[in-house]
């Protein structure tokens, strides 16, 4: 986990200078690399604190200048998808395997590392695109192949939600125009920074950033493989759950009342349980539609995520289908064996739109809660 080593050492570059503005200087050598990404985000982000209209100010577009250097290229800014510009200095690292050994530079694995922490706390697709620059500091090479020639004209191969439609509401007070898009989502830069510099300190944080991939890989998939998403959500949860509640055991009588293995269920629910905020969960989301009558009201929420648990069970040890409502939430269409459902006062399964939100919610109050406590850089971190 590469990226661990990068945030550790990045903390070490940071200076705070007689103006109290913290300035990044990433340690070069001449093995060392600077390579620049072109990142995909499913929305737009801006500065939360942007004191003006940053959909018209180029200083709106840095969002990051430290530990890594992350920036809107979109021209306009909202552009659908929005383009990111991801720089950072790599070093070479050198691996053994028995007898194999070899050396390379792990820029690919930290930008995808990077995107998928940025898809988790910021709760918007973030994917790789390509790479576009290469810069090497080696006297050894051509001083024209020092910056060395990456292919990007060829690329096809881009990830990114579909864009979502209008639709046209009549009624007697006359036509209101209704977006399904995702609406413009505030990034948190001095948030995120301390997030990321506290990291590596975390004794869960290779877990943490496990269940970063595993969240960003099923939002990746959420508008066509929802089945599998449910899988890869309660999976990001599992590993964050195991982590966190690892000396947990639940209380005597309920030990004796487990059939099988029931602490992994019981960890799951209760890391769920512990950091989410029912508030936020109650109010309605701007990201994925889901009907409020499909939402599972506060007092049903423990027992919807039990149902959760067990249908995924049943789905990979029996083979068995979701129902009907869990595809609800990353199209503005319901299914009508969903609605059927409702119709007849019958329980219904929780939609996939409601489950991401949980899940996002709880992992992420944790990690702020649990990561913020470090110490980040004063000043001005812009």
């Amino acid at each position: 986990m590469h990226i661990l080593d990068y945030l550790r050492d990045a903390e070490q570059n940071i200076h705070v200078d007689e103006n109290s503005v913290a300035r990044f200087e990433p340690r070069l050598d001449e093995n060392s690399v600077r390579v620049e990404y072109r990142l995909v985000c499913s929305g737009t982000l801006f500065p939360r604190d942007f004191p003006g209209d940053w959909n018209r100010s180029d200083t709106a577009r840095v969002l990051l200048s430290l530990p890594v250097e992350l920036l809107v290229a979109s021209r306009p800014y909202d552009s659908y998808p929005q383009e990111l510009v991801l720089r950072f200095v790599v070093p070479l690292v050198s691996e053994t395997d028995g007898k194999i050994s070899h050396s390379y530079h792990p820029d690919q694995e930290t930008a995808s590392d990077v995107a998928a922490l940025l898809t988790l706390l910021c709760r918007r697709l973030v994917t790789v695109a390509v790479k576009v620059r290469e810069q090497h500091q080696s006297p050894a090479l051509s001083p024209i192949l020092e910056d060395f020639p990456v292919p990007a004209a060829t690329v096809t191969r881009v990830s990114y939600w579909k864009p979502r439609p209008m639709d046209l509401l009549y009624s007697l007070h006359g036509v209101r125009v209704r977006s399904y898009h995702p609406p413009p989502q505030p990034f948190d830069t001095t948030g995120i920074i301390t997030m990321l510099l506290s990291l590596p300190k975390s004794p869960i944080a290779r877990a943490v950033l496990r269940a970063a991939r595993l969240y960003a890989l099923a939002m990746e998939l959420i508008e066509s493989q929802v089945e599998i998403c449910y899988q890869l959500f309660i999976s990001a949860v599992e590993t964050m759950a195991g982590a966190v509640l690892k000396d947990w055991e639940p209380d005597p009588q309920s030990k004796i009342s487990a059939k099988g293995n029931g602490w992994s269920k019981r960890k799951f629910k209760k890391f769920l349980l512990d950091n989410l905020d029912r508030g936020a969960i109650g109010r309605e989301d701007d990201l994925f539609i889901v009907p409020q009558e499909f939402c599972p009201k506060d007092d049903q929420i423990e027992k919807a995520l039990g149902k959760v648990y067990d249908i995924r069970s049943g789905a990979t040890h029996a083979g068995r289908s979701y129902p009907a409502s869990a595809a609800i939430g990353p199209s503005p269409s319901v299914p009508a064996k969903a609605i059927d459902a409702v119709v007849n006062l019958r329980p219904t399964f929780p939609p996939i739109g409601w489950f991401e939100r949980v899940v996002n919610n709880a992992v992420c109050n944790y990690l702020r809660r649990e990561l913020r406590a470090g110490t980040a850089p004063e000043g001005d971190r812009q």
